[in-house]
């Protein structure tokens, strides 16, 4: 399916819709049906795919340097894994964008069952897998969301992990 331009995977169990974006696995919307307001935030610039950014094209609206890919796919719930913030000059040299790699790779993001999402994102940068899964229990308002993380490095490392969760219009005015 897709939300406003992007490719996305949604969810609902007749009472709330969720809607979890495969470029960046950003949660995009969580909707009651009944009213259609959404309370996360959409941004006022035309989105696009994090995997499509190229600097030399897009850099001009969305940023030239770590934060042109986030910027350009970012919307309502972010992840950010495996750093908060810009990253170092090196890092940035090596790829790494704002808020870590979890924001701006493509996720495996399926439905399992009537009202489950699994997504599931490769993190090659950090050596990380990260699965999410989001369930919406039968008539609740609730989303659950089961989070984990796989270090795929062999040693142990520090890491940051953030909800960074933006509310906006027409929730917030």
């Amino acid at each position: 399916m897709s939300f406003l331009g992007r490719r996305a995977v949604s969810v609902d169990n007749g009472v709330v819709r969720v809607t979890v974006l495969v470029g960046g696995g950003h949660i995009a919307e969580v909707t009651l049906v009944e009213g259609g307001v959404n309370p996360l935030w959409i941004p006022p610039w035309a989105s696009m795919e994090p995997g499509e950014y190229d600097a030399r094209v897009h850099g001009e609206r969305y940023g030239k340097g770590p934060e042109g890919r986030l910027l350009a796919g970012i919307m309502g719930h972010n992840l950010c894994f495996d750093i908060f913030g810009p990253p170092w000059a090196e890092e940035a040299a090596a790829g790494l964008t704002v808020h870590g790699e979890a924001s701006v790779v493509d996720w495996q993001v399926d439905r399992v069952g009537d009202a489950d999402l699994r997504a599931v994102a490769e993190l090659p940068l950090a050596g990380m897998r990260v699965e999410r899964v989001l369930r919406l229990e039968a008539g609740s308002r609730e989303v659950r969301i089961r989070e984990t993380v796989e270090n795929r490095m062999g040693v142990d490392r520090a890491v940051g992990w953030t909800q960074h969760v933006t509310l906006g219009p027409p929730f917030l005015a």
